[in-house]
């Protein structure tokens, strides 16, 4: 269902080509790794080096089809975003968060700005409304870890969603 869910919102969001195939191909991984990191906290190097390196082979077909987008601002936001998660690791998020950020930013950043940072304004937005409603609930104290790739993941699909290339 999480993936019937993930391929609803990308197909909704109108790309085609080898673009369409590398949004479809995070969508996939991207439902693996939201229950994974849902149900153990955890992001498996296994998931997210595959999502990476799929993301920019196909990426990289879909520049020598000619098909619009910019590879490079995929590959400038792919570090700026896993810079910025890397530096996030020092405040407690996990490094499976800042591999993942790679390929989520080329995938982004091959669309758009506007879509790398509507995502990971989402992202964030929604990593805290879920921190405080666990908070409120007392389902989780203060110092407890809250898995955030489920919000990376759900961010780069509303901002595939909203955003067109």
């Amino acid at each position: 269902m999480t993936t019937a869910a993930a391929f609803t919102a990308v197909a909704a969001g109108g790309s085609s080509g080898w673009y369409a195939v590398a949004q479809y191909w995070i969508a996939l991984l991207g439902a693996g790794l939201l229950l994974v990191d849902s149900a153990v906290e955890r992001l498996p190097d296994a998931l997210t080096l595959r999502a990476a390196l799929g993301t920019l082979a196909l990426l990289t077909v879909a520049t020598a089809a000619g098909e619009p987008g910019s590879p490079l601002r995929a590959v400038a936001v792919a570090a700026t975003a896993g810079a910025l998660f890397t530096a996030f690791t020092l405040g407690g998020m996990g490094m499976g968060d800042a591999k993942l950020a790679v390929s989520l930013g080329a995938l982004l950043g091959w669309r758009s700005w506007h879509a790398a940072w509507l995502a990971l304004v989402t992202s964030l937005l929604l990593g805290g409304a879920v921190a405080t409603m666990l908070l409120v609930t007392q389902r989780r104290h203060r110092k407890s870890t809250l898995a955030f790739g489920p919000c990376l993941v759900i961010g780069t699909l509303v901002a595939g969603l909203v955003t067109s290339v």
